[in-house]
């Protein structure tokens, strides 16, 4: 991975509340993400935008979750739940 690429990011966190660390890993929203982008690439197509996003986040995480929403664990409970009482 390209340093410059890293600093870059470090950088855009301290001024970007909308950046949050979880679990050691800088997180942020992916509609803040493809508005940034939108933004700073107005001559780009918005659904390449949104393709190059998802194809890079596919390469950082290899399809494994760093965040999910709270209702993914509240519904997984209920699966569990359901099935302790078979």
């Amino acid at each position: 991975m390209d340093d410059n690429i890293v600093d870059a990011r470090s950088d855009v966190s301290a001024f970007d509340p909308a950046i949050v660390v979880v679990e050691g890993v800088e997180v942020t929203s992916f509609e803040g993400v493809l508005s940034r982008l939108r933004i700073d690439y107005p001559g780009e197509d918005p659904a390449r935008i949104e393709a190059v996003v998802l194809r890079e986040w596919e390469a950082f995480t290899a399809g494994k979750p760093t965040v999910i929403p709270a209702a993914v664990e509240e519904g997984a409970r209920e699966i569990l739940d359901q099935d302790l009482h078979r």
